[in-house]
């Protein structure tokens, strides 16, 4: 993955190599949790296979127990704890770097209850299957791209409406 330097936005054509890393990242995971895995998915929009990403890996991962949460696990190999998300103990994300502190993979961890697991994966579903979407959904981040190049919280946050207008038909 090329990784965006943190807090910044980068936006780049899809690339299946993305899928290929997933896939990389996938077996890691299912190495050092197996125990406590129920479902391992490629989220994000480098998942979206005909629209622009920043290229960080996000990958969601739904447990059995977030309370058997082994942090040390994916510390070993990396990346960095967190912690809890969102006022929720039930989501926890872990973070791996690189030079000159480029987020590379954003791994999100979330209790078999958590809804926003089915959310993530259904967004990707629905856009990958609904090309209008996911274009119109490029455009926007195109947009806020140039407008924001320095301020990632502030690009998330502009395209929240667009996707819980997606989330809403899920």
């Amino acid at each position: 993955m090329e990784g965006v330097e943190r807090y910044k936005v980068r936006l780049l054509p899809h690339n299946p190599k993305w899928e290929e890393e997933f896939l990389v990242v996938k077996e890691e995971i299912e190495k050092c949790w197996a125990g406590n895995i129920l479902d391992i998915q490629h989220v994000g929009s480098t998942a979206i296979k005909s629209i622009c990403a920043k290229p960080i890996l996000d990958v969601a991962i739904r447990l059995k127990s977030i309370g058997q949460l082994d942090v040390k696990a994916l510390t070993d190999l990396g990346y960095e704890y967190c912690g809890a998300r969102n006022e929720s103990k039930t989501y926890h994300l872990f973070v791996l770097r690189g030079d000159k502190q480029l987020s590379l993979r954003h791994i999100h961890c979330y209790d078999n209850s958590e809804r926003e697991f089915d959310l993530l994966v259904g967004f990707r579903n629905y856009l990958n299957e609904h090309l209008d979407a996911a274009l119109k959904y490029q455009e926007i981040k195109a947009r806020l791209a140039v407008q924001m190049p320095d301020d990632r919280f502030s690009y998330t946050k502009a395209k929240e409406e667009f996707i819980k207008s997606i989330y809403a038909k899920l």
